[in-house]
Formats: C-alpha cells, structure tokens, sequence
C-alpha cells in the first residue's frame, strides 16, 4: 500500500551501490527506517529530500507492516540550507538529530518530540550559543523520553554543583529562543555534565567524539 508521510530525516547510510537507507522521525508513525531507491546515483530525484536535517513529505510504499518502507517520491518542506552550509551549525543539528535517534524506538509517534526536533534545527540557523540550545534540547528530549536530570540532581545531592543544578533547571524550562538571553552561564561546564549523564544510557555520539576533535 501507498502511504504519504512527513517526516525529518535523521541520518542515512548507503545501501547496496545505488540505494541508501535513511532514518526518519516521521510525524504520522514515529522514527521509521526506509529504503531511498538509487539516491546514491548522480542527480538522483531522491537524494536531496532524503539529506539529514531535512524535512521533507514522503509518498512510501509498505505491502505489510513487518517490510521494510520503500520510499517513492518526495517533496521538500523545509531544506534548512543555513545548517547544512555552516559547519559549526551543522555538527550541533547533527547532535541533535543522533540524540532524537538514540533515544527514540521505532514505530512510536510523538508529536511533541517532532515538533522539538524541527524547532531546534530551526534554532541552530540564528542563534547565539548553539552549545546552549543544544543542552536545553537534550534536557527537554530525555523529559520526553522518561528521562529527567533535574530529577537526577534533586536526589543526588553532590552530583552537581549548584551553578550546574541551577543551569539544568533554567535549560529544562526553556523554550529554546530564550536561551541566548540567559545570564550567569559556564555553557561548557554545564553541557559536559548533561552529556555525561548523557552517556550513562546510550554510547557516546559519533558527532561528539568528532566535536571534541575539533574544539568545539
């Protein structure tokens, strides 16, 4: 059967020599893997709506739920050119997108957290302190996902001190445009310790090992 889906597209990996599959949070069926036929060919029709950081809607064929879902036409939504041509921008959306990733099962639609991932690549294009917009996101995604360091550091007393507990909860109730215009903030320390409760579930993102690499 045809279905037409929206979706973000988190990552993608080639497979086979022509086609490649790609990772997408969709908003009608949750995070979802689909099959992108001959999008690794030159001036495929596919390929720049399959892009990670994009949004695109689908049209995907399924002749049963247990298939893998083949994707067979698409049209662009939102391409967010001023991710994909920043490198800085772009590392910190990635991120983002390997956190949405990770922490997210398959075939389970959450339209908050949709809307939270397309809202922060949003984010990423203007604003100020992209580490900060970062540590908000991941505070309000793990919440999301059943998961909450502010909980954290409310019963465990020493594992953080109060500038970092008093960060947490500032980026927790964000909505992510304020974040630039808080005060009083040691972004680095403050991320390092949610990514280390970070990596406490999952291992440690690939886009942060390389992050890491290059100073940022």
């Amino acid at each position: 059967m045809y279905y037409q889906i929206k979706g973000l597209v988190l990552n993608s990996n080639t497979y086979g020599e022509t086609d490649k599959i790609a990772v997408i949070y969709s908003y009608e069926w949750g995070k979802i893997q689909a099959v992108v036929p001959s999008a690794k060919k030159i001036n495929a029709k596919l390929a720049s709506a399959t892009e990670p950081l994009t949004e695109s809607e689908f049209m995907v064929f399924q002749s049963h739920t247990s298939m893998r879902p083949k994707i067979t036409g698409a049209l662009i939504i939102k391409n967010n050119s001023a991710l994909k041509t920043d490198f800085n921008k772009n590392l910190y959306a990635l991120y983002a997108a390997e956190i949405a990733d990770k922490f997210t099962p398959f075939n389970m639609e959450n339209a908050e957290k949709y809307e939270l991932i397309s809202r922060v690549w949003e984010l990423f294009a203007d604003c100020k302190y992209p580490k900060r917009v970062l540590t908000a996101f991941t505070l309000r995604f793990l919440k999301l996902s059943g998961y909450s360091l502010s909980d954290y550091i409310k019963n465990n007393i020493s594992a953080a001190d109060k500038q970092i507990e008093n960060a947490v909860v500032k980026l927790s109730r964000c909505s992510g445009s304020d974040a630039d215009n808080l005060s009083d903030f040691d972004d680095n320390k403050t991320w390092n310790y949610v990514e280390g409760y970070l990596t406490n579930y999952i291992k440690r993102p690939s886009v942060s090992v390389f992050m890491r690499k290059v100073n940022l």
